[in-house]
Order: C-alpha cells, then sequence, then structure tokens
C-alpha cells in the first residue's frame, strides 16, 4: 500500500512541479491513464497473506479445548419432587445448556490458545 500512495505523491509532485499552470483535459487524461496503469501493476503484485494456520491446526486446537472444558459447568439443573397419590413421590430433574456461555468460553478459549502460540 506503501508504493501505491507513493505513486499518487509522485504524480501530485509532477503536477505541482510542472511548468505550465494550467492542464488541459489530455494533460489529465494522460496523467490518470499513467497513474491507473502503474497502480494496477503493483496491485497485480501484491500477495495475498494467507492464515498461518491450516484446516488441521484449528482442529488439533479444538479437540485439545474440548477435551479441557468442564462441561458441567454449562449445566444447570432443576430438581423437582412431586407428589403422587398415597405415599408415592417422584424426583424430576430439569437440565438446561448455557450454549451462550459456552460459546464465548470456545471463542476466549480459541483466542488465547492461538496466541500462545504466536508468542512461541
Amino acid at each position: 500500500m506503501e508504493k501505491i500512495n507513493n505513486l499518487f505523491d509522485q504524480e501530485i509532485t509532477k503536477t505541482v512541479d510542472a511548468y505550465p499552470s494550467i492542464f488541459s483535459k489530455d494533460d489529465v487524461c494522460n496523467l490518470l491513464s499513467s497513474l491507473r496503469t502503474q497502480v494496477l501493476t503493483e496491485v497485480s503484485e501484491l500477495k495475498p497473506t494467507g492464515s498461518t494456520y491450516d484446516v488441521n491446526a484449528i482442529n488439533r486446537a479444538v479437540a485439545d479445548i474440548i477435551d479441557n472444558i468442564d462441561f458441567y459447568e454449562y449445566i444447570y439443573s432443576e430438581p423437582e419432587l412431586c407428589c403422587s397419590y398415597g405415599s408415592s413421590f417422584t424426583l424430576e430433574l430439569n437440565n438446561s445448556f448455557d450454549a451462550h456461555q459456552f460459546s464465548r468460553q470456545m471463542e476466549t478459549e480459541l483466542t488465547d490458545y492461538f496466541n500462545d502460540l504466536d508468542k512461541k
């Protein structure tokens, strides 16, 4: 990106330092055409920055984190004692899983995992 900015700066400097103070339409079109060619050349030479982690590294990270998570922390049970006829009772357990907190914890753990790998 710095090279592209420099190209624009060079063209601006050429325009400011030019002997004639008024440019014709053709002069401006020629400047823009030249600048477009230079910018397109620079952009075509830019290489995309890819991820440093492959799919296997991400899968290993997720498997490692899941192996070490305490799932009971996200499970909530509400026992309910119910009376029936006579002297019988039933115990009902209403369980729920807090998926929102689990997702937040997974995201935090993955971020920390890869930040630690980058520090090594």
